[in-house]
Formats: structure tokens, C-alpha cells, sequence
């Protein structure tokens, strides 16, 4: 796609003032370049005649004139949206396909949903928190659709956060070296709600001791946390824990032993409505409750056979959720190695990628024997951004390293972990910038794909990431949230082509909009920014990549199913898929595209009337 850039005019339509050269110098760099862009011949620049045409230097003297005037200015502008040219290309399947879904949402809203809570049948307005109407969405025949949508590239999702939470639980019960210790005796109902829990697997006598401040090793007995004696953080055999589990929840449902140890648990993993969005909370509490769920997942996800099984896992997820390509992002770092299931021995960051390589080969061949498909996985590095300069800076030789040997799985590094807290880009520039020197010598392609932008405090060192992800090269961001208010960024990501990996859902729930109507995303699209769409942590929000393209589809008016296409479109071509990857993905997504507005209309075509709906009514 073209990108919109035009020549600069007055309010009168005239040629702007000559500039002075000490203005030019003031200017921005990549500010001059954009005005010197030629115009790559998308609607966009018909539009400008267009809306000229329709509001300059004339008087509308009738209603008749007035009606067209209008109607010239809004065909101005639907001629440069983001999805204006999948939209003038559209097929008539495709064409069909998006009339019907418009009608499937007016029939969700009146089906499933209300135009406002009733309070005595509990029924939700659509649009409210995801955490509380995920059930409902779930039920929706928009949802339907979204799962069955071929999805392109999934580029944003932690590793250790893909699956529902239930799959490592499940994992965990039968592993003898499993220990698990809270922060509270788990002895009132009080406790079991507050406490903080975690795993590990290990050996007896790593189990037994610590480190005092001295450094010196010291016994510690194991602990129960049944009893209300219980030393926090002390180790109980994970088995023990779940012969021993005994609880009655707030419901009065009984959970007893293994099933109501693993229920309670998958419970304990998920962040609820009223965590994300009671009276009280704030952006950096609601991180602390997200912080607490990966530090709990850390130990189920550490140790060898539960790794393979979730990365075989997560692949066979990818596929039935209709993605065809996917990069994760692991964590690396000298402490986070896998610990095989015995607890003896461990496994460090190269032996993570082996696995991974394995896993990912003896699946793909499944996939491809059972006859489906799946394009492929890459990882991204990443490591976290509280870490020293030191500390990155043999995170990023390490990096190199295992691109050398894994040269066609490693596709970029990261810096993770909540940016409001850790350090800004800016503390580690003579690091990249090494790395970059690096990588050039050494002929590698690893591109940054920076987190940044996730966070509403504009104008602050935290928001001034975005301006470090621009000049370090960053080929993609993560969330990007506070773009929306840069103008000038906007269009440097429109020209350097710097897509947004938008993950809307868990912007929601940590905090940077109440519900998906207040998202940023129609922003950025209505500026033609190129977005994709991703989950980010779908294990804490009982959510898929699906349920994140559902949200997008109700969260704006505008979106549509020629939308969807252009969202999954910039998907695939801003992956790090080399060019023969990306033609091969890229048709195929292409089939099944096809196939599935086929699918659309065969399905939903019979069940609804020829009729527009009028659903902006509903709203």
C-alpha cells in the first residue's frame, strides 16, 4: 500500500510562507524527508481534489447541493482509510461476506446482548469490560466468525502465556520434583484469596536451603501450608499439597485433592473484573497483580517434558486458531534455564533453543502428515528491561550467538517487563548501538522489536521510547499506545514503515483504556499507521487471538471484514519472514481467505433477511 503524504497548504488552499533556513534546520530530519516523499498514486490524492471540491469557495444554497457536498466529503474520506484499497478490490463473495457480518453484529447486540444492563437478568452491554462479558462473547456468532477467520502472522504473544492456564496445572501433578510455597498459611478463605504462590522443581536439598545475607548456606525445614504455623515462603512437596487440598469456595462448591487443587490454582492464574477495574486500582497495581501470575507461571513452565509439551502445545493451538505464522517471545536470561523433571539437572538458554527447534520440527511434520497447515515459528529474544547495562549487554552477544546457530529460527530481541518500572531504551544506546556495529560485521539480520509506548504518561521518559524505537530501527513496536498522541511519529511510521504490534485486550486490562471503545486502534487506523493485531498474555485473560479481532470488530463502527483483511495483510508483511516464507504464507492465507468468506455466505447467507441492519442504532 501507498503511504499519504501531501504537499502542504495553507487554510486557504495556498502554498505555505518560505521557511527560513534556520526554521529548516529546526525542523526534524525525517520531517523534511516526508515532504519531499512523491505521492505513490493510492485514492489519497484524489481525495484532497475530492474534498476541495466539495467545500471550497462555493455557497450551498439548497438542501439538494448540500446532500452532495456531503456526500463528496465522506467519499473524500473513506478514499484514504487504511482498508480503502482491500475495500475497492474486494471480490463479490468478499462483498457479501462483510454485509452479512454487519448484520451477524446487529444480531449478536439484540441476541446476546442489551442496549443497557438490566440488573435483575444480569444482562451486559456489549462493549463492557472483556473480563465480564468473555462468556458471553464466546457465545456470539461474531466470535464464531473470528475463530474462523484465517488470521496471517500472530507477532506479539509471551511464551510462557499462550495457553490456558490449566494446561501446565495439569503438567505439574504427577512431576515428583515439584514444590510449591505461598506467601500466606492457606488456613482462612482470606489467606487463600491473598496469598501469592509459586512453584519450582528441584531437588530435596535445594528445597531445604538457602542463602542468608552473609551468603552462607543454611537449613530450612519444609513447610505445610495448611498449618497456621506456616513459614512464608517455605517449600511443601507439590504432591503433598494436593492429597492435603481441602477448600469450600465462596460459592459453596467443594474442592478436594488433585481436581480441587488444580481448579483453585487455574483460578488463582486468571486476573478477574474486579482486579482489573474496582474503584481503586491503578496502572501500577494492576501490574502488580499481573506480576504476581508470571511469577507463578515461571516455575510450572521450568523444567524440560512440561516445555516440550507446551511448545508441541502452543503450535497445535496456533493452527486451530487459524494463524499461519507466529513469533514468540521466551524469556532469556542466566537464571530463568529449564531444570530437567528430576530437579538434578538444568538446561541453559541454547538448550531452551534446541528444544524449541526440535519441538517445533516434530510438530510441523504432524501437522503436515494429518494434512493441514502451518507456515512456521521464529523466536524473539528477549530479556528483561530492568537489567543492568552489563547484563544486556551479554543478553545482546548472546542473542548473536544463537543466531548463528539457529539463523532461520532467531528473528529479532526485546527488552519485556512493565516500562513505567525498568529502564527506557535510551539507558542502553552505546549497547545497541555495539550491536548493531556487531550484527552488520557479522552479516546478521536481528532487527529490534521494541516494547514501547505502553503507558498513558505522555511527554515523560517512559513515552519517549517511541522517539529511541524510530532511532534505533525498529521494525515493529510492541502496543505503542501513546503514538496515537504523536502526529509526527505517526507519519515517520507510516514512511519507515514501523508497524504497531496492537494487543487490545491486554491494554484493557492493564489499564490503558476502561473498555475497547476508548482503545487507540481507530486512531492509529483512521492515520493509516499499519497495525496487526495480537494477545500478548491470553492466559491470564481467558482469551485467543480471536477474541482480540472480535474486540477490534465491536470496539469501532468503522471496522469491517475488508478491515479484518488488511489488519491480518500488514500482519504477514511486517513478520520477519524472509521473501520465500512470506510468498508461501502469503498464499496460502490467501486461500483461505477466500475460503472462508465462501464460508460466510454458505453459512449465515440463508439465515438473514436482504435487509441493511441499522446497528448504530443499537449503539
Amino acid at each position: 500500500m501507498g503511504v499519504l503524504c501531501s504537499k502542504t497548504v495553507d487554510k486557504d488552499g495556498d502554498d505555505p510562507p518560505m521557511e527560513s533556513k534556520a526554521q529548516s534546520q529546526f525542523r526534524p530530519q525525517s520531517s523534511r524527508r516526508l515532504r519531499k516523499m512523491p505521492q505513490l498514486g493510492r485514492p489519497a490524492t484524489r481525495s484532497q481534489q475530492n474534498w476541495r471540491a466539495a467545500i471550497s469557495n462555493r455557497d450551498i444554497e439548497s438542501p439538494e447541493a448540500y446532500n452532495q457536498a456531503l456526500e463528496e466529503l465522506q467519499a473524500a474520506e473513506k478514499a484514504i482509510a487504511f482498508d480503502a484499497e482491500v475495500t475497492a478490490t474486494s471480490s463479490n463473495i468478499e462483498k457479501q461476506a462483510a454485509a452479512l457480518v454487519r448484520k451477524i453484529k446487529a444480531y449478536d447486540w439484540d441476541h446476546t446482548y442489551g442496549p443497557l444492563r438490566e440488573a435483575h437478568t444480569g444482562r451486559r452491554k456489549e462493549g463492557e469490560h472483556f473480563l465480564g462479558n468473555v462468556d458471553l462473547i464466546n457465545k456470539t456468532e461474531l466470535m464464531k466468525i473470528a475463530k474462523r477467520m484465517p488470521k496471517g502472522a500472530h507477532l506479539h504473544i509471551h511464551f510462557n502465556a499462550c495457553l490456558p492456564a490449566r494446561f501446565l496445572i495439569q503438567q505439574a501433578r504427577d512431576i515428583d520434583a515439584m514444590y510449591i510455597r505461598s506467601t500466606l498459611p492457606l488456613t482462612t478463605p482470606e489467606n487463600m484469596e491473598a496469598s501469592r504462590i509459586s512453584f519450582m522443581v528441584m531437588t530435596l536439598d535445594e528445597a531445604t536451603h538457602t542463602k542468608d545475607s552473609d551468603g552462607k548456606e543454611i537449613y530450612v525445614a519444609l513447610g505445610d501450608v495448611w498449618d497456621e504455623n506456616y513459614i512464608s515462603n517455605t517449600w511443601m512437596p507439590y504432591k503433598q499439597f494436593q492429597r492435603q487440598f481441602d477448600f469450600t469456595d465462596e460459592k459453596g462448591q467443594i474442592l478436594r485433592k488433585t481436581h480441587g487443587a488444580e481448579t483453585w490454582l487455574e483460578r488463582k492464574m486468571l486476573i478477574s473484573e474486579e482486579e482489573a477495574h474496582n474503584a481503586h486500582q491503578s496502572g501500577k497495581g494492576i501490574w502488580e497483580k499481573f506480576n504476581h501470575r508470571t511469577q507463578m507461571m515461571k516455575g510450572l513452565f521450568a523444567y524440560e517434558s512440561a516445555f516440550r509439551n507446551y511448545t508441541q502445545a502452543v503450535i497445535k493451538d496456533f493452527v486451530r486458531d487459524n494463524i499461519q505464522y507466529a513469533e514468540i517471545r521466551p524469556n532469556f536470561m542466566s537464571t530463568n534455564s529449564l531444570k530437567t523433571d528430576d530437579g538434578k539437572g538444568s538446561i541453559g538458554n541454547e538448550g531452551i533453543m534446541k528444544i524449541i527447534d526440535e519441538e517445533l520440527r516434530k510438530t510441523m511434520d504432524q501437522i503436515n502428515k494429518r494434512g493441514d497447515y502451518f507456515g512456521g515459528m521464529k523466536v524473539i529474544y528477549c530479556t528483561p528491561r530492568s537489567f543492568k547495562k552489563q547484563q544486556i549487554e551479554v543478553a545482546l552477544d548472546e542473542c548473536i550467538d544463537l543466531k548463528k546457530k539457529y539463523l532461520d529460527l532467531i528473528c529479532g530481541f526485546d527488552l519485556v517487563g512493565h516500562e513505567e518500572m525498568g529502564n527506557e531504551l535510551r539507558h542502553f544506546i552505546p549497547e545497541f548501538l555495539e550491536f548493531r556495529k556487531k550484527c552488520k560485521a557479522q552479516n546478521l539480520e536481528i532487527p529490534f522489536l521494541f516494547h514501547c509506548g505502553e503507558t498513558l504518561q505522555v511527554g515523560d521518559k517512559v513515552d519517549g521510547n517511541l522517539f529511541d524505537a524510530v532511532l534505533l530501527n525498529s521494525k515493529r513496536i510492541g502496543h505503542g499506545y501513546a503514538i496515537a498522541r504523536h502526529p509526527l511519529l505517526m507519519e515517520i511510521f507510516k514512511e519507515k514503515k514501523i508497524a504497531i504490534e496492537s494487543c487490545p485486550i491486554s491494554n484493557e486490562i492493564l489499564g490503558l483504556t476502561s473498555t475497547i471503545a476508548g482503545h487507540h486502534l481507530p486512531i492509529l487506523l483512521a492515520n493509516d499507521v499499519p497495525c496487526t493485531i495480537n494477545s500478548d498474555n491470553a492466559t491470564f485473560y481467558k482469551s485467543s487471538l480471536s477474541h482480540d479481532f472480535y474486540q477490534t470488530m465491536i470496539g469501532s463502527e468503522a471496522m469491517s471484514l475488508q478491515g479484518w483483511k488488511q489488519l491480518a495483510k500488514w500482519s504477514l508483511e511486517h513478520s520477519c519472514m524472509n521473501p520465500e516464507e512470506l510468498a508461501a504464507v502469503t498464499a496460502e492465507w490467501s486461500r483461505r481467505w477466500k475460503e472462508f468468506c465462501q464460508w460466510i455466505v454458505d453459512e449465515y447467507g440463508p439465515r438473514f433477511p436482504d435487509h441493511e441492519p441499522q446497528i448504530s442504532n443499537h449503539h
